[in-house]
């Protein structure tokens, strides 16, 4: 059984101190960021870019869902609207998976 973690929560919260943390934790993880998928310059925010993140960030995803040998896959980014995640998750191949979220509150 794989398992897809998707941490959520607000930007400086700790989500990525605590997603190395479980990949340090968890057997057979991969840690992925979905800031690295928006790392580009000049930082552009339209609806074509928008699709272009989402669309990088499930299909890695689903690259290290089909991967042998690879259990937890461990997924961060700020996720602040339910439409996000809905979309993530329906973008997923999830036969065999489970997928956990966990979003962190400021303290």
């Amino acid at each position: 059984m794989k398992h897809v973690y998707l941490i959520g929560g607000p930007m400086g919260i700790g989500k990525s101190t605590i997603c190395n943390q479980l990949n340090q934790d968890l057997d057979h993880s991969v840690f992925l960021d979905g800031d690295w998928c928006w790392n580009m310059d000049p930082f552009i925010v339209n609806q074509d870019t928008k699709n272009m993140v989402l669309d990088n960030i499930t299909h890695c995803l689903n690259n290290f869902i089909h991967t042998p040998g690879i259990e937890n896959i461990i997924f961060c980014w700020v996720m602040h609207k339910q439409d996000i995640i809905d979309q993530i998750i329906q973008k997923l191949d999830t036969e065999g998976v489970d997928i956990h979220f966990v979003k962190k509150k400021n303290s």
